[in-house]
């Protein structure tokens, strides 16, 4: 599906936060601390930004179980940003919710989203 231009950079987010994902779980014995301390302060702009565009559009898109699963996802990941890093769960958890977001959110989103 092609992806709505507003989404595009959101996207290319999600691209680097499965990266991350994909380093812990590859190595889950190592330190991942000074890694998750790296993209921590992008992470957390980044919710901010899909939570600033996207709320215009909850009553519209009318499906409150999306909304919710977006603030709860994103509420957790706040929490696991937090020092001491969980970092397994830290990956499971940010490797979903960019999962939901790609697949379920943007796929419903994206018709609301104004062309120009």
């Amino acid at each position: 599906m092609k992806r709505h231009p507003a989404l595009i950079t959101l996207s290319r987010d999600h691209h680097h936060a499965l990266s991350l994902g994909n380093r812990i779980r590859q190595q889950p014995d190592a330190d991942h601390s000074a890694a998750i301390a790296a993209q921590r302060d992008e992470l957390l702009q980044h919710f901010a930004e899909e939570e600033q565009q996207f709320a215009p559009f909850w009553p519209q898109l009318q499906r409150p179980d999306l909304q919710q699963r977006f603030n709860a996802d994103h509420a957790a990941l706040r929490q696991l940003l937090q020092p001491p890093f969980q970092a397994a769960l830290l990956a499971d958890t940010l490797m979903a919710h960019v999962r939901f977001e790609e697949r379920e959110l943007f796929a419903a989103l994206q018709d609301l989203l104004p062309t120009s």
